[in-house]
C-alpha cells in the first residue's frame, strides 16, 4: 500500500524525535564535562514603568484650568446680578428724572394759569398799572418759586437714595468680586496641593512597583544560578561515573552498552509502525547506521521479522 504524503511528513517527524533521542543517549554517555545549557533566559527582561514628574509650573496650571470653570460661573453669575441692578437703578432714575421734569413742568403751568387770572381780575378792577399789580406778580413769583423749590429738593432726595443705591451695589460687586479671587487664589493652592500629594504617590507607587521588579530580577538569577550549579554538578558527576563505566567496560564495552541503548530507543519508537513505514523511515539516510553500529543489522532484522506488515 501507498504511503501518502501526509504520512510521509508524520514519519520524518517521528524520526527525527528518534535523532534528538539517539543524540541525548550520547550526550548521556560522553565522557568528557561538557558545561550545562540552562533552559532558562539570562534574564526576565522585566519592563520598568518610567516616571517623567511633572514640574511645579505644569501642576500649578493644571490646578488653575481645574479651578477656573467653576469660577468663571461664579463670576458671569455676579456680573449678571450686577448688570442687572444697575441697568434696574438707571431705569429709576431715569424715570425719576422725567417725573421731576413733569413736576417742575406742572408748577410753571400752574404759575402760568394764576398768572393769567391774576392778570384778568387786575384789569377788570382796573389796577393792572397800579404798585397793586406789581405786589400780586412779586407774590405770585415767590409761590412759584417756593414751590418749585420744595418739589426740586423732594425729588433731588429721591435721586440722592438711588444714587446711595448705586454706590452701595457697586461697593457689594467690588467685594464680591475681591472675595472671588481670593476664593479662586485660595482653591487653586488646594487644588495644587493635591495634585502634588497625587504625584508623589503616584511616584511612590511606580518606584515600589519598580524595586519590586528587581526583586523579582534578583531572586530570578539566583534561582537560576542555583539551577546553573546543579546542573554543572550533575554534568560533572555524569562525566565521572561513565569514566568509571569506561574503565569497566573498555572502549568495545563500553560503545557497545551505548549503541544497545540507541537499539532499544529504536525498537521503542518503531514499535507502532507498519513494516513498510519502518522500512522507508531506514532509506531515508544513514542516521540509523551510523548509531546503532552493531546492532543495525539486528534492527533490520527486526523490523522485517517483527513489525506488522
Amino acid at each position: 500500500m501507498a504511503v501518502t504524503n501526509e504520512r510521509l511528513l508524520e514519519l520524518a517527524h517521528i524520526y527525527n524525535g528518534l535523532k534528538t533521542r539517539i543524540l541525548y543517549i550520547d550526550e548521556k554517555y560522553s565522557l568528557e564535562f561538557v558545561e550545562p545549557k540552562l533552559d532558562m533566559p539570562d534574564s526576565l527582561y522585566l519592563t520598568k514603568l518610567i516616571y517623567e514628574p511633572k514640574t511645579e509650573e505644569e501642576l500649578m496650571q493644571m490646578a488653575e484650568e481645574q479651578v477656573a470653570a467653576s469660577i468663571i460661573s461664579k463670576q458671569s453669575a455676579l456680573d449678571k446680578s450686577y448688570n442687572t441692578t444697575v441697568k434696574s437703578l438707571a431705569n429709576k432714575l431715569a424715570q425719576m428724572q422725567l417725573s421731576k421734569d413733569k413736576s417742575a413742568q406742572a408748577v410753571l403751568d400752574e404759575y402760568y394759569k394764576e398768572y393769567e387770572a391774576l392778570h384778568r381780575r387786575l384789569i377788570n378792577n382796573g389796577l393792572i398799572f397800579s404798585t397793586v399789580a406789581t405786589k400780586y406778580e412779586e407774590q405770585l413769583v415767590t409761590k412759584m418759586e417756593k414751590k418749585t423749590n420744595r418739589k426740586n429738593k423732594e425729588w433731588t432726595d429721591k435721586m440722592a437714595l438711588v444714587d446711595k443705591e448705586q454706590q452701595d451695589a457697586e461697593q457689594i460687586y467690588q467685594e464680591r468680586c475681591a472675595d472671588l479671587e481670593e476664593e479662586k487664589a485660595a482653591r487653586i493652592i488646594q487644588k495644587y496641593q493635591k495634585l502634588k500629594q497625587d504625584e508623589e504617590a503616584l511616584a511612590r507607587s511606580i518606584e515600589k512597583y519598580n524595586t519590586g521588579l528587581d526583586e523579582k530580577e534578583a531572586k530570578y538569577q539566583a534561582s537560576r544560578a542555583k539551577a546553573y550549579e546543579a546542573a554543572r554538578r550533575a554534568a560533572y558527576n555524569r562525566a565521572y561515573n561513565n569514566s568509571k563505566l569506561y574503565l569497566e567496560y573498555g572502549e568495545t564495552g563500553y560503545r557497545r552498552m551505548i549503541e544497545k541503548e540507541k537499539y532499544a530507543v529504536s525498537q521503542d519508537v518503531f514499535f507502532p509502525l507498519t513494516r513498510e513505514e519502518g522500512k522507508i523511515i531506514l532509506s531515508f539516510d544513514s542516521f540509523m547506521v551510523v548509531h546503532l553500529g552493531t546492532y543495525y543489522s539486528a534492527f533490520v532484522d527486526w523490523v522485517n521479522t517483527t513489525l506488522i506488515p
